[in-house]
């Protein structure tokens, strides 16, 4: 490959697996995860601390110490002063003892609230496209460049695209309806940074920059040159954006404990063995973007410039009825949860080809519908539904830091079945007649074509969280 063609190409909004960005978002959740332990294991050291603040008979300080040793309302001697540790000799209890309640016995609502804020380090299925960008060495014959198979031909732009590592976010919260916490109505949303790849490559002349196609009419492959000694200079670009999210809302109901079940923690912040069972509603949006752009200068008389854009954009839209369970197993301090859950439905695919390509010769500007693997024969937005399926797997581990919070990391995996993608919507078989302007008679076979192709989608990676019970 000529060292002088520029060549720019780099992944954006979504910061790679192996970048510094990602090592420093690494580095300070280690740091904070060393942070927290250490608070854990410096409120331990804290025994003798007293607090011995005037209080009102209106005021009770969640942190007072009841005789019997427990977080509650209450405490304090006849001047209305409290004067036992307000943390009796630490922040919770041993590493692996049971978080204390925050409230009395009588208040019925306690624990009633849940919510959870995640952050998500996933990495998405990549896009896949066909090579859309190449060259050849310098001197390579004309007829030769850009061809695919052809002499030493290299391809600069095409494959698996947006393959790298994404942050993102996840809700998750919800209300359980009844004191024994049986019956529940919860939801969540989740959503990734809209990062992809740019793509730039410029060659002044002197270099062999090429887009490669089949010729259908003459039953060959063949190329459009963007770069070419003498006879073209100009430069492409190419931006390839993939955006996920998703929210969805349920009616989960535990599988293990009864409804009214006399757990002497069922109203507390503190957590108990349970398997949720879950039935709800789960949306679904995927959306890709694959967008061209050229400019061309001509280096022969009569001269003139191109500019060309083309774009390709899918978007799937999923709605479907969710089943699924929640297990959360306690042991002290730690927890773990385990979830499955799958969504069946229908997937509404849109798919949106456009392009249209300037001519300016003599100053004059003149634009044409169609640019290279857009033309009016594929040109347009197609729409249909298919029957998908969405299953969804977890695992996490918490920890609690006080009674009502907890921090905690994971494992999460989403699959999507019969989606389209926008890279499998590009059709690299064209009459050349087609490109503008168009040959007036037009010979051959309309090509490019639309026709739908699908694939299927899948999501996965990290997470790390904050776990709060009111």
């Amino acid at each position: 490959m000529s060292q002088s063609v520029e060549i720019i190409q780099k992944k954006w909004r979504g910061p790679t697996l192996i970048t510094p960005s990602v090592n420093r978002v690494l580095i300070l959740g280690y740091a904070a995860w060393a942070v927290l332990a250490g608070l854990t294991v410096a409120s331990a050291q804290m025994a003798g601390a007293y607090l011995s603040d005037p209080i009102s008979a209106a005021y009770q300080d969640p942190y007072a110490i009841h005789p019997n040793g427990s977080y509650g309302f209450g405490g304090g001697n006849a001047n209305g002063l409290i004067d036992r540790p307000i943390f009796d000799g630490q922040l919770l209890s041993s590493m692996f003892a049971a978080p204390r309640a925050l409230f009395g016995p009588t208040d019925p609502f306690r624990g009633r609230m849940f919510l959870r804020g995640e952050y998500l380090g996933w990495q998405l299925d990549p896009m896949d496209t066909p090579p859309l960008v190449t060259t050849n060495p310098t001197g390579t014959p004309q007829n030769q460049s850009g061809y695919l198979g052809g002499f030493q031909t290299q391809t600069l732009f095409g494959g698996e695209v947006n393959d790298e590592f994404r942050s993102g976010f996840r809700v998750r919260g919800g209300w359980y309806v009844d004191a024994s916490r049986y019956w529940a109505i919860g939801g969540d949303y989740y959503q990734l940074s809209s990062g992809g790849e740019s793509f730039f490559a410029s060659s002044t002349g002197s270099q062999i920059l090429a887009r490669p196609f089949y010729d259908i009419v003459g039953g060959r492959e063949s190329a459009q040159l963007i770069g070419f000694p003498a006879r073209v200079r100009g430069d492409v670009g190419i931006d390839a954006t993939t955006k996920l999210r998703s929210f969805g809302v349920n009616l989960q109901a535990d599988a293990i404990n009864p409804p009214g079940h006399a757990s002497q923690i069922a109203n507390d912040c503190a957590r108990e063995p349970r398997m949720d069972l879950i039935i709800g509603y789960r949306n679904i949006n995927l959306e890709d973007q694959l967008s061209i752009r050229e400019n061309l200068t001509a280096l022969v008389p009569p001269g003139g410039t191109v500019n060309l854009r083309e774009s390709f954009l899918t978007e799937n839209q999923f709605h479907g009825i969710e089943l699924g369970y929640v297990r959360e197993i306690p042991f002290g301090r730690w927890w773990f949860e385990t979830s499955g859950r799958i969504a069946l439905g229908n997937n509404s695919q849109t798919v949106t080809i456009a392009g249209e390509t300037q001519l300016i010769e003599a100053g004059v500007p003149e634009t044409f519908t169609g640019g290279l693997y857009a033309q009016r024969t594929n040109i347009g937005t197609y729409e249909r539904s298919r029957f998908a399926v969405v299953p969804e797997l977890g695992a996490t581990l918490g920890f609690h830091v006080t009674p009502r919070m907890s921090i905690a990391g994971g494992y999460s995996f989403v699959y999507i079945s019969n989606v389209v993608r926008a890279g499998d919507q590009i059709d690299t078989d064209l009459n050349p007649g087609l490109i503008p302007v168009e040959d007036n008679p037009l010979t051959g076979p309309l090509r490019p074509r639309f026709i739908f192709r699908q694939t299927d989608f899948f999501a996965h990676g990290v997470t790390a969280s904050v776990d709060f019970r009111f």
